[in-house]
């Protein structure tokens, strides 16, 4: 009697096993929460493309979305996925706060995937949006241990451009230009291009957001290339030509439309380095765009636009600071009520559309910065503090 039950416990601890095996070999379905082995209170959302075996080593790219939500994050990748054969990895248990605790929580996440399943270590990535850019480029400029990092809507944190950077891993940019984090993304890639880190830069007309599959497959399209160029992944010039045509396409309809600064960031996504003809071809595209006086003039609007939205970041962030140092139960917020009625007039301003964008991002990232001071400040229980941030954080989004 006693060896029949144990052996009914062996077939049904064997059943469960079988089970568990099956669902996370299933293929082409967001996986919503595995549990880490060694952290049984931290999960992760996984994705298997349709060719996935559990035999043959895959790619994989490791997803770090700033609230933890591990099927949103793993989202916007599964076209790109499908394209290139890549597994997908969001952690469930990460998110925006302490660096060094995301670091340990990424850490045990690596070690249980690679542990699991059939990954080649040769074809590791990292993305990540938000505060989960700034833990994916974190990895990606310390670690060595990543091809490729996608960083949507942040870049780096403040002090990790002071580590000697590892080289061999190439960068993708991605931001929308509504989005507050967008010249921070412009100005990382004059660093990247500046300390030789392989790059590049999608910019579309988005907000704050995680980037469409549309144009996530287009980074990953770029990122193909550079592993065909690290012999990483065997060439296909069938590929080769489609990514080739996409950007073209989006390149020309871009310079119809007379945005000509993203029509040569299209034209140049186009250049391959392994069809000279056609990429001579483009590289002529881009050299006549630059001579024309509408590029030269929108570069020189921008550049005013970047002044001109820094100076007004200044003068709000300096406001802030002093009222919220000497912050009374009576303040006056005569100040602030007529600032943002002027961005919210430029914002509605459809005859100047860079005008419009700057300060759709200047009222998102100061929208932001007073709501996160006074969770700061309700958290240490100033109340007064608090308070004034509420208020203001009423004023900036009633009219948003």
């Amino acid at each position: 009697m006693k060896n029949t039950i144990y052996y009914i416990l062996f077939l049904f601890v064997t059943f469960l096993g079988y089970a568990q095996n099956k669902q996370l070999l299933q293929t082409e379905v967001i996986i919503d929460s595995v549990k880490i082995a060694t952290a049984p209170t931290e999960s992760y959302a996984i994705y298997f493309p349709k060719k996935y075996d559990a035999k043959t080593p895959l790619a994989v790219v490791f997803i770090f979305e700033p609230a933890g939500r591990g099927k949103k994050g793993i989202e916007p990748f599964i076209l790109a996925a499908e394209t290139y054969n890549y597994i997908l990895v969001c952690s469930n248990t990460s998110r925006n706060g302490s660096t060094q605790t995301n670091v340990a929580i990424a850490n045990r996440l690596f070690d249980e995937v690679l542990q699991t399943y059939a990954i080649d270590t040769s074809q590791l990535y990292i993305a990540g949006f938000s505060g989960g850019a700034r833990l994916a480029s974190f990895f990606g400029i310390s670690t060595g241990a990543f091809q490729g990092v996608i960083a949507c809507s942040a870049s780096f944190n403040g002090m990790d451009k002071f580590i000697p950077p590892s080289n061999n891993f190439s960068y993708v940019g991605m931001v929308g230009d509504r989005d507050m984090n967008y010249q921070e993304m412009i100005e990382n890639k004059d660093w990247l291009d500046n300390v030789k880190i392989v790059n590049t830069l999608f910019i579309s007309h988005e907000n704050h957001v995680w980037s469409k599959q549309s144009e996530m497959l287009r980074a990953f399209d770029w990122l193909e290339i550079q592993a065909y160029r690290k012999n990483i992944r065997p060439k296909n010039d069938t590929i080769i030509k489609r990514i080739y045509h996409a950007n073209l396409r989006i390149a020309d309809s871009l310079k119809a439309n007379k945005e000509m600064i993203l029509s040569v960031n299209a034209y140049e996504k186009g250049i391959t380095f392994f069809n000279t003809n056609e990429d001579n071809f483009l590289r002529a595209k881009i050299a006549e765009i630059k001579k024309s006086r509408v590029y030269k003039d929108e570069i020189a609007t921008m550049e005013k636009i970047k002044i001109w939205e820094n100076e007004i970041l200044d003068k709000l962030s300096l406001r802030f600071d002093q009222e919220l140092k000497s912050v009374k139960s009576n303040t006056n917020f005569k100040f602030w009520k007529s600032e943002i009625k002027d961005l919210n007039a430029m914002k509605l301003d459809n005859k100047n559309l860079l005008t419009r964008n700057m300060a759709i991002r200047v009222l998102f990232w100061f929208q932001v910065s007073v709501y996160e001071t006074g969770q700061e400040n309700k958290r240490t229980q100033q109340n007064d503090k608090f308070t004034y941030c509420e208020e203001l954080y009423r004023i900036i989004t009633e009219t948003n």
